[in-house]
């Protein structure tokens, strides 16, 4: 049996790579991060402490995933993708990053990408898809499923094709209840939440 490496060992990584993934040069992984089978992480991306890249995931060029985020398996995050910390990505879900792709015209590059933004906490579901060139809100939480054509608000439970708005969640991923004066309550964290102008805001 071969003695783990110790902490002090200069080729010891604070990360764990599964020796069937593949890391390019000009990779950053932070502490504590686990990638499994069959992934690869492409040149320029940066992914944050203490993730999970699940089986067969691929990290696109200089894509910028934050901390605690969760990828789970058979998923592509595609240059022009950012996940902000805590973001999930469920099982099969799929990113888009141009908008009209074109095999006998292939637009390849930064240029033809159009971003998106996955900001904190916010949970895809598996299956569903996201269209390029759209933002999903902090906490906001995508259907299995569903096909984002439109930027999703923070908190904002979304399902179907195209996906619409079904409801909010709470920061814990509870589904809100809204009283005559607006305010909901997390049974779960006890945080308050304000719906107000069409958007939901934690309660001061």
């Amino acid at each position: 049996m071969t003695e783990p490496s110790k902490p002090s060992d200069p080729a010891a990584k604070p990360y764990f790579v599964h020796p069937s993934s593949y890391i390019d040069d000009g990779v950053v992984i932070g502490e504590g991060t686990k990638i499994w089978h069959f992934s690869h992480v492409q040149s320029g991306a940066r992914i944050g402490r203490s993730c999970v890249l699940g089986q067969n995931v691929n990290i696109g060029n200089n894509v910028v995933v934050g901390d605690f985020v969760k990828i789970q398996n058979n998923v592509s995050v595609y240059e022009g993708v950012v996940l902000e910390d805590y973001a999930f990505c469920g099982p099969s879900m799929v990113f888009t990053n141009v908008p009209v792709p074109r095999g006998k015209y292939p637009q390849v590059g930064a240029r033809f990408y159009r971003p998106t933004i996955v900001h904190t906490g916010a949970s895809l579901g598996a299956n569903c898809t996201v269209v390029c060139g759209h933002t999903i809100g902090r906490f906001a939480f995508v259907g299995a499923g569903a096909v984002v054509t439109r930027d999703v608000p923070d908190y904002a439970l979304v399902v179907g094709n195209p996906a619409r708005l079904a409801g909010w969640m709470s920061e814990a991923g509870e589904k809100l209840v809204f009283d005559a004066d607006g305010l909901a309550s997390c049974p779960r964290s006890g945080k308050r939440y304000r719906l107000a102008a069409g958007m939901v805001a934690e309660a001061e």
